[in-house]
């Protein structure tokens, strides 16, 4: 027989401890169902990871949302404290462009350009304020407006301070000539001084001379007359009875006093304040002013003591009360008297 009919020789000892393989191939087909297990055994285990690495993230992301919201909330809460602190920093950088717009005021310039470009930058300035003022409403970005500015602010200063070293400069080199104007100007003032105080010393002579000249008066009684049909008078406390008040009072004796004819004034004020007077015109000069006068007499005074009444008809019925008499003489007022009208 052939090897090919005998079929082929199988050593029985070479199976021992290995599983037959039938005709069909059932082994191969239990090796793939087992890698079909492991392979979704690990899906499955891959799943549940990835189910709980999704967990732990989606935990994450609700641990930084309420992380966020803390940190919104703590910014607005620092975007309102930011906002007031730069409310009181805005004030002091508001003084401070203000400060130098007063400093510009206060510089001196000569020189047209510069005086244009000064005009430029107190322009300048003052658009800053414009600025901050506006930016004020702006809760979240006003600090930072605020810290933008105080840099253009600083940028401002340092320009002015530039000018004021031009200015200081140009103040140094007029110095001299001031100098020399001074020592000029010095040796007309010492001629001026003298001159003034022959003149001070005239005027203090002639002032006194024209208080001592001034005449005075004195033993006053004025009181309210009524006149009767037959032409007589007779003193009256009551005012619905008085046609006149008059005034009797003692010129004194003045020896530096320009004699001659003096017109002595009489104004008689009532409790309500008003000057008792017959006509509009009744006026005459003290000083600056334009006063009403109720009658005058024209006395001729030759530096004596010399008695003088002066009447003033009443033109209708007067209040009671406390009346005031005033003598003014060269519009000066010698002497004044109180009397009183039931």
């Amino acid at each position: 027989m052939s090897e090919e009919e005998k079929g082929t020789f199988i050593d029985p000892s070479a199976l021992k401890g290995k599983t037959p393989v039938n005709a069909n191939g059932n082994e191969g087909g239990k090796k793939r169902d087992g890698l079909y297990i492991i392979i979704i055994l690990l899906l499955l285990v891959a799943g549940g990871y990835m189910g709980y690495l999704i967990s732990e993230k989606n935990k994450s992301l609700n641990l930084c949302d309420n992380e966020k919201a803390a940190l919104v909330a703590e910014m607005e809460a620092l975007n309102e404290m930011m906002h007031d602190e730069g409310l009181a920093i805005g004030e002091n950088l508001r003084q401070n462009l203000e400060n130098m717009i007063a400093q510009y005021d206060d510089m001196e310039i000569q020189n047209q350009a510069m005086a244009d470009s000064i005009q430029q930058q107190k322009d300048k300035i003052a658009g800053l304020i414009t600025e901050l003022d506006q930016a004020k409403g702006d809760r979240k970005h006003y600090m930072s407006k605020v810290y933008m500015l105080q840099k253009e602010t600083e940028t401002l200063r340092s320009i002015m301070k530039d000018y004021i070293r031009t200015i200081d400069s140009l103040n140094v080199v007029n110095q001299g000539l001031v100098v020399d104007l001074d020592q000029t100007k010095q040796n007309l003032n010492e001629v001026s001084t003298e001159r003034d105080d022959y003149k001070t010393q005239t005027e203090n002579l002639t002032d006194k001379v024209n208080k001592g000249s001034k005449l005075s008066a004195s033993s006053f009684l004025t009181e309210g007359i009524k006149e009767k049909s037959a032409g007589s008078y007779k003193e009256t406390d009551r005012a619905a009875s008085c046609t006149h008040i008059r005034s009797c009072f003692t010129l004194g004796e003045n020896t530096i006093a320009t004699p001659g004819d003096k017109t002595v004034y009489m104004r008689i004020i009532t409790p309500g304040g008003s000057v008792l007077y017959s006509n509009n015109n009744n006026t005459f000069k003290s000083g600056d002013q334009s006063l009403l006068y109720s009658d005058k007499k024209i006395v001729n005074y030759q530096n004596q003591q010399i008695d003088v009444c002066i009447f003033h008809k009443l033109t209708g019925t007067i209040e009671k009360g406390n009346y005031v008499c005033e003598i003014y003489c060269e519009g000066a007022r010698i002497g004044t008297n109180n009397f009183v009208l039931k």
